[in-house]
């Protein structure tokens, strides 16, 4: 009987290990990545993960080796939460790299078709359509990647833009337009009535740290201090007029007798 339950055990745990994908085996202990990766994928067994943490956990496969799991996971958050453009978008950037560029190029339409004005999803799609050799659609990409991310034109925040050529045309073409539009010669024909109406919709200045703690002060000093704080004059006294001067009384002397 023992024997029985024991076998029943073990091929328990031996389908159990089956079921496991490549890459739990490969994880190393002890390692804050590796447990990082184990903890977020036994939570996600027990369908504890939303799909945002889905996503970061095939994040976190495609960075540690595993694209074709990172891509497993990424469909399992999609499945929750069909709406996830990101979880296309991840997608599309692995098989992107993979070298898949027809699976990557529908990744990454799914993704625009969830959102449009996604800046990186169109910058990758515009990469890709150049390295297909379609120009146009590059051309078109490009733009609206900088339409809407104008910062993914500079190198520091993404360096693959230094890797393509008509990236560089699209940057030029849109600094003669804007050129062109800034500098044309349409001045208001009533400058001052505009001001007027714009100056009332202008917001209130925020005043100043030094301004408020001046008002805080008044307001917290008393009444009788800021009266003793003001100059005081004093009134002034009335002149009193001069006391009349009285004659003196004239004495007529008694004459002497004897």
């Amino acid at each position: 009987m023992l024997l029985v339950v024991a076998a029943i055990g073990l091929s328990a745990a031996v389908l159990a290990v089956a079921d496991e994908p490549m890459f739990v085996r490969w994880l190393v202990m002890d390692d804050p990545g590796d447990e990082t990766i184990r903890d977020y994928w036994e939570r996600a067994e027990r369908e504890e993960l939303d799909p945002p943490a889905l996503v970061d956990l095939g994040t976190m496969l495609f960075y540690r080796g595993y694209p074709k799991d990172a891509v497993r996971i990424y469909q399992r958050a999609l499945d929750l939460d069909p709406d996830l453009f990101e979880a296309w978008f991840r997608i599309g950037l692995v098989e992107h790299s993979e070298g898949d560029l027809d699976n990557a190029r529908q990744a990454y339409k799914r993704c625009l078709k969830k959102l449009t004005g996604h800046g990186w999803c169109n910058f990758y799609l515009g990469l890709l359509e150049e390295q297909l050799g379609r120009s146009s659609n590059a051309l078109y990409h490009y733009r609206r990647a900088f339409k809407f991310a104008p910062e993914l034109a500079d190198p520091k925040v993404n360096p693959e833009v230094m890797a393509s050529k008509l990236a560089l045309g699209v940057q030029l073409q849109d600094y003669d337009r804007r050129r062109f539009k800034n500098t044309l010669p349409m001045p208001y024909l009533e400058p001052n009535q505009v001001n007027q109406v714009k100056q009332q919709y202008e917001p209130t200045p925020t005043p100043t740290p030094e301004e408020s703690a001046e008002t805080t002060a008044e307001q917290a000093t008393p009444q009788s201090e800021l009266w003793r704080a003001q100059p005081q004059t004093t009134p002034e006294q009335p002149v009193r007029p001069p006391r009349p001067v009285l004659p003196r009384r004239q004495t007529t002397p008694t004459p002497y007798t004897q």
